[in-house]
């Protein structure tokens, strides 16, 4: 049986005779080419002011740049939240939304970056940085059209794509984010102050309401997600500033769901005194060093927590938390969790003068504490991690320090390091962490492949 599709394969490979145009067209096209020249140049002079005034709206492509990290203080009493009555009160999610391109005209591009940034990862490869798009200070504004940039990296922090972010703008008062978590691939949250959430990668985000509270920290471990929600009157990007009390709420990884964490109190705030709290995630435990300096435990269920020593008047930390640094970390109490348990390092005002600069270390969950060493001499220390075995890391406002002897002895970091330090230092693995600059105009992470002993400027993160 004979294949027609040889003639077919035949037809298509022999050669054309182009056709030429009728007699004329060329002379026709340059007649009407003429006649249109002309009318341009009748219409030019009555519409040069509206081409200069269309010109003047013209808004350039934005650029990726790095956002604020939230600042967070508080004083005491307040009421808990209008849906924190019962301990199966729940905040259900709005309509989803769609967080394609934005609706409005984005900022004006600017050589200055814009403050900050957050970081996230999730096992190995993949992680995630949010930033700000457009000119320093305008995407924090509450007018501001959606200007959120967020980037992700499949490779360990080696390349960088854009990926959709949640549809709103940076942190102002109560509306806007400055933060991102992932709890895998598909789940994630935006956060500080208004609370977003996505479950399909970031394809649509939903925004969760908080009944006026402002969301300050948020962690993702074992099945379930943690919140510290509170009532601040802070303004502008100081949205956690001013604080009156705090909570705790929790939800499944896949819902838009959250309960109040039985046993969290607004009565977490200190009267008089600017302070934050540091919510710590282990793998069995959750944890709230509380502005008086009580730490709070509880499981990672969403049942009740409680005060560590389980008594009527809980011993306090050896230090207090204090005021927030930039991105929340409190500036009096670092905490820090490894396999060994829990660590602390006094620092700032509210260490008393024989415990600043001490670090603690405490193998049953914050009942009892034991001093293992003093903070590096040099820099400010801004944030403390450990490694799964145990090392300390610490970001200073000179760099990174490391300390496998739970700080006894510290080693300095190699690389090529950011002029103002580190705000913030993340271990994923023993080997492997990440760096934030504390230096707004640094638009970038960097990472660490040998356990933090040298650091690199991750290519394309910001």
């Amino acid at each position: 049986m004979a294949d027609h599709r040889d003639d077919l394969d035949s037809w298509l490979t022999s050669p054309v005779q182009p056709l030429l145009p009728p007699p004329g067209t060329f002379d026709r096209i340059r007649r009407d080419a003429r006649r249109r020249r002309t009318r341009r140049a009748a219409l030019s002079a009555a519409g040069g002011l509206a081409i200069v005034a269309v010109a003047a709206v013209v808004i350039p492509r934005v650029a990726f740049s790095l956002l604020p990290a939230p600042h967070q203080s508080t004083a005491a009493g307040a009421s808990h939240p209008a849906r924190a009555s019962s301990p199966h009160a729940t905040a259900s999610a709005s309509t989803p939304s769609p967080a394609g391109t934005p609706t409005g005209p984005p900022a004006p591009v600017t050589a200055a970056a814009p403050p900050r940034l957050s970081v996230t990862f999730v096992g190995l490869s993949t992680g995630w940085v949010m930033s700000q798009a457009g000119t320093a200070g305008q995407c924090d504004q509450a007018a501001a059209r959606p200007c959120i940039a967020l980037r992700r990296t499949d490779t360990g922090s080696s390349a960088w794509r854009s990926v959709t972010p949640p549809p709103t703008h940076g942190p102002s008062g109560s509306t806007g984010v400055s933060q991102v978590r992932f709890f895998n691939r598909s789940d994630g949250w935006a956060f500080g102050p208004q609370l977003w959430a996505t479950h399909d990668s970031g394809r649509t985000w939903t925004q969760i309401p908080t009944t006026g509270w402002r969301v300050t920290a948020l962690e993702a471990r074992g099945n379930r997600v943690f919140s510290v929600w509170a009532r601040c009157t802070g303004t502008g990007p100081d949205f956690a500033a001013h604080c009156s009390g705090y909570v705790v709420y929790s939800s499944r990884p896949g819902s838009n769901t959250w309960t109040l964490v039985p046993g969290t109190s607004p009565g977490f705030g200190l009267p008089g005194a600017d302070s934050a709290v540091s919510l710590l995630l282990t793998g069995t435990a959750g944890y709230l060093l509380t502005p008086k300096g009580i730490l709070v435990s509880g499981p990672l269920t969403g049942a009740a927590w409680q005060p560590v020593t389980g008594t009527a008047n809980p011993r306090a930390a050896p230090c207090l938390p204090g005021p927030a640094r930039p991105g929340g970390q409190p500036t009096g109490a670092l905490l820090a969790a490894s396999a060994s348990g829990l660590d602390l390092l006094c620092t700032g005002p509210s260490a008393r003068s024989a415990r600043h600069g001490a670090v603690y270390a405490s193998q049953d969950g914050g009942q009892t504490w034991h001093r293992t060493g003093t903070a590096p001499a040099a820099g400010t220390a801004t944030f403390l991690s450990a490694g799964p075995l145990g090392a300390l890391v610490l970001a200073t406002s000179h760099g990174i320090e490391i300390s496998a002897n739970g700080g006894a002895s510290w080693t300095a970091a190699s690389g090529t390091m950011p002029a103002r330090g580190f705000a913030y230092v993340g271990m994923t693995t023993d080997a492997q962490g990440v760096a934030v600059p504390a230096d707004p105009a640094v638009p970038a992470v960097w990472s660490t492949q040998d356990g933090g002993n040298t650091w690199q400027r991750s290519p394309g993160s910001g």
